[in-house]
């Protein structure tokens, strides 16, 4: 069966439960494709992170609050501007940890992220900000049948529910299976874009070698 569209994926995790002798199995898909979900963005081992998942949030900083909200979908920052008369300047990412907060008010030179984006100083004006981020996808469900990473990559996300219905049958043995066929196929994503990225800026250096 192809995995197009989340009706199909339901189907094939579905179409499992003669491994499982309880008969609330059917009732549990939805949680095994939630937990896939949660584990293929923040899992310990490798973490999903594909060019699908590139997106780019248009905000503005607040003139009295040294924070701002994440982005929906937020993951990890790539790169940070603030537009500062009509020039676009990036700021710093520092670790919590290592975050020097200034006294007054001033033009921010770094941030940070906890549950929201934290600057160095209160920002002393108004300034657009410029966020390319990497975002969840949208999750799965009746009203969202499909997205980017079921599309591109349907493999993560059928070896991360399959992962998921074992754990959730206790079925050790295939826990692990499937447990490595999971990060093996986000291993190979992240390498597909890692590597087309790479390739194109190949192709440009030796288009400027030899004119």
């Amino acid at each position: 069966m192809a995995l197009a569209n989340y009706a199909n994926l339901k189907a094939e995790i579905s179409g499992l439960d003669s491994f499982s002798h309880r008969d609330d199995f059917d009732d549990s898909v939805d949680d095994f494709i939630l937990l896939a979900e949660t584990e293929m963005y923040s899992n310990s081992d490798v973490s999903l992170r594909v060019k699908e998942m590139n997106a780019t949030e248009t905000s503005a900083t607040s003139s009295s609050l040294r924070t701002q909200a994440l982005p929906t979908g937020f993951l990890e920052p790539r790169r940070f501007d603030l537009t500062v008369s009509s020039e676009r300047r990036t700021i710093k990412y520092i670790t919590p940890e290592a975050m020097y907060i200034r006294s007054g008010t001033g033009l921010p030179t770094c941030y940070t992220v906890t549950t929201q984006f934290e600057y160095d100083i209160i920002p002393d004006d108004t300034y657009v900000t410029n966020i390319i981020h990497y975002a969840k996808a949208t999750a799965l469900s009746d009203a969202n049948t499909t997205n980017a990473i079921l599309t591109n990559y349907p493999n993560v996300y059928l070896y991360g529910c399959l992962w998921a219905a074992f754990q959730w049958a206790e079925n050790d043995e295939n826990i692990l299976k499937y447990r490595a066929l999971f990060l093996s196929a986000i291993r190979g994503a992240n390498l597909a874009t890692r590597t087309g990225t790479m390739g194109v800026s190949t192709q440009r250096r030796n288009r400027r070698r030899n004119p």
